[in-house]
């Protein structure tokens, strides 16, 4: 039941708002007859009208949400969370100047070690003034709840650009990595050594500015023995083991200016080839690759890169503190003649996408000439060739049939091009999935005639709202199976295996293109990282326990409800996307009345319009979405773009229905949900890959 209005004015007094005066003169502005009569209706209202945000409104709904006003502070959305806290847009109540609060987590309040490298980041941000840095302006304890206030920079970091986009042109990585180095200059001088530099704090601003993000495990230079020795504690990591410097992993205190030039070369190899350096299926096998393994060539992994950057590059990464860069200054003295503030700058919009692309692959050619020894003049002063921004194809626009499926598929794999289907390095099958639009959720007709029929509550299915979806993906065209599950972890926990609890069902069966199941929502988690590491592409995932934090990697994942019940619609607006039940649905899913009650091989049925198969039955497939009953109700505006899910929660989402349920529980708008620690014989996953946008 949804809230009252009064009980939504009592909420959004208590959330620290201080606008329950100027809703009240909204509400008096209607007719009495005209009033929002629900707390839902009257949320809308004040977002339409601007009195409070679309974040705002769905934190007044919630009983659990984000408290709303923090000492002068008014936050107006969320735009990032970590381990240590949850990053926030906000607004000074009187200067009106927008501000990012980064909030620490409520139960790190209480942790020694927590609060200490909060208070730190605070107190290295403070020492900090530099315009390629984002300064920290203020830090405040409100109550229970700590923040520290900086300036709030409109842009993308630099592991989504790439996710995005693919590897950087030469000249604005070297560019960016230029812009990372001064900052890091600045804050050596002041005596603050980052730890943990890597793409993800890295922030490109409106203006194509680079500017060093996140102070959370700077050291100072003064610091003493015994500080850091209780901060880090024994065999405990500080920073990203795929950036991090070899002397940093073996002690946290060894880490120097140096080890910062370490991590800002690694840096660099993924701007220009979408990957780190080093790679290896665990964490330990990482480590031991920055310590053991022969540095990689550029020119091995990108084809025009100038031996002159990767000679800069494997400087910056040596095995030894005193074969690399002595100091960020001394870098960029290499960097500067490649970078030279003559050439144009390249400039991204909001949100990172491509507005101007600096320097063709000749131009970059032609200035490192000399440093290849080829007799050849310099053409410095020849303009940069713009490369004017391709028109991509029009979106998938929901309803659609078979053959606009196809349409659409073709015309975004030729705009991107990449093939229609691919097969990847374990012979699994993924399908083209283009950007489209669609009405997510069962419309109140359906729930009500299938919450009947099946004799129980089936609201959660709705309320149908509508999703646009701005990014092509690849998924896989059926179930991860058993034999692609052995492949990538080396084990096969399926109960309908051989050795399975089940093995009597499918004794007389192959069982390796049987879909694997019993696996958790973390297993699906690890397979998605394992298979990406195979593939070398970098992962979507870092886990550490039960935290899972989804970042912005090149490689698989699994899909979001968004994303899964579009794939699985293709186009159609009926309950299941073959149509209608009374259409012949034995031929497109596996249910209880043609399961024989065990899971059954993938791909032997019928496929829907975007030739996938399998999302009907068969297995439950994870998502990556948490689940909340509510969700879909707390959607206000017309439009949902990208959605992905509430915020993190106890449980997970499951989508597609089982081999043992009716077909009225295998529809594709039907949404279930399990703790992400569940395993059975029901439970399944197929992945999803991003496709870089040209």
């Amino acid at each position: 039941m949804g809230l009252s209005v009064d009980q939504f004015l009592e909420r959004l007094n208590s959330s620290g708002l201080l606008v329950v005066d100027e809703v009240r003169k909204v509400l008096a502005s209607f007719p009495i007859e005209n009033r929002p009569n629900s707390g839902e209706d009257l949320a809308r209202v004040l977002v339409e009208r601007k009195v409070l945000t679309e974040f705002q409104a769905h934190a007044v709904l919630d009983p659990h949400g984000q408290r709303l006003g923090l000492g002068q502070y008014v936050i107006l959305d969320k735009i990032g969370q970590g381990g240590m806290g949850s990053v926030f847009k906000a607004l000074h109540r009187h200067m009106r100047r927008e501000v990012a609060l980064k909030v620490l987590h409520a139960d790190l309040a209480e942790s020694p070690d927590a609060l200490e490298r909060f208070w730190r980041e605070m107190r290295a941000g403070g020492k900090l003034n530099h315009p390629h840095i984002v300064p920290t302006l203020d830090a405040d304890q409100v109550g229970d709840t700590m923040f520290l206030v900086m300036e709030y920079v409109p842009g993308t970091n630099l592991a989504l650009l790439v996710g995005q986009n693919g590897p950087l042109p030469i000249e604005q990585a070297l560019r960016y990595a230029a812009h990372a180095a001064e900052g890091l200059a600045h804050a050596h001088d002041q005596g603050v050594i980052h730890r943990d530099i890597k793409p993800s704090n890295l922030l490109c601003d409106e203006r194509g500015n680079v500017r060093v993000l996140d102070l959370g495990l700077a050291r100072f230079v003064a610091d003493g023995h015994s500080q850091q020795t209780q901060l880090t504690g024994t065999g405990e990591l500080l920073g990203t083991v795929d950036y991090m410097a070899p002397e940093q992993a073996l002690s946290t205190r060894k880490a120097d200016a140096r080890s910062d030039i370490y991590s800002l070369g690694c840096t660099l190899a993924y701007l220009l080839t979408g990957q780190p350096p080093f790679s290896g299926e665990s964490v330990l096998k990482r480590l031991m690759a920055h310590r053991d393994t022969p540095v990689p060539s550029l020119c091995d992994m990108r084809h025009d890169v100038p031996d002159a950057v990767n000679q800069i590059f494997q400087k910056m990464v040596a095995k030894q503190p005193a074969d690399r860069y002595q100091s960020m200054r001394e870098l960029l003295a290499d960097l500067e003649p490649l970078v030279g503030s003559s050439h144009p700058r390249s400039r991204w919009v909001k949100r990172g996408v491509l507005a101007v692309v600096a320097a063709s692959v000749l131009v970059a050619g032609v200035m490192f000439a000399r440093h290849r020894g080829v007799d050849e003049p310099e053409k410095l002063d020849e303009p940069f060739k713009i490369v004017q921004p391709v028109v991509p194809p029009s979106v998938a626009i929901a309803p659609f049939d078979g053959p606009q499926a196809e349409t659409h598929q073709a015309a975004w794999s030729k705009s991107l091009n990449q093939p229609v289907e691919t097969t990847n390095g374990i012979g699994m099958k993924l399908r083209l999935i283009p950007p489209g639009e669609f009405q997510q959720g069962a419309s109140e007709q359906e729930v009500e005639e299938f919450s009947n029929l099946e004799g129980r509550s089936l609201a959660t299915d709705g309320p149908q709202h509508r999703v646009r979806l701005t990014q092509p993906f690849y998924i896989g065209v059926s179930e991860v199976t058993q034999a692609e599950y052995q492949t990538v972890i080396g084990s096969n926990p399926s109960m309908f295996s051989p050795t399975g609890e089940f093995a009597a069902r499918v004794a007389d069966s192959e069982t390796t293109q049987l879909p694997v199941e019993n696996v958790t929502w973390f297993d699906a988690v690890e397979f998605c990282n394992a298979l990406s590491l195979r593939e070398k592409l970098t992962t979507c995932y870092e886990r550490l326990d039960d935290q899972v934090t989804i970042v912005a990697g090149t490689g698989y994942r699994l899909p979001t409800e968004a994303e899964w019940e579009f794939a699985c619609r293709a186009g159609t607006e009926s309950p299941w996307s073959f149509g209608k039940q009374d259409a012949a649905f034995e031929q497109f899913a596996w249910a209880a009345t043609n399961s024989e009650f065990h899971s059954r091989p993938v791909g032997q049925l019928a496929p829907n319009p975007f030739q996938l198969r399998d999302l009907h039955g068969n297995l439950w497939e994870w998502c990556q979405d948490a689940f909340d009953p509510r969700y879909y109700e707390s959607l206000t505006e017309p439009i949902t773009v990208d959605p992905t899910g509430p915020a993190p929660a106890s449980v997970r989402c499951m989508r597609g229905g089982v081999w043992d349920n009716s077909i009225r529980l295998c529809r594709s708008a039907h949404r279930g949900a399990n703790q992400p620690t569940a395993r059975n014989a029901s439970i399944g996953f197929r992945v999803v890959r991003t496709i870089p946008r040209p």
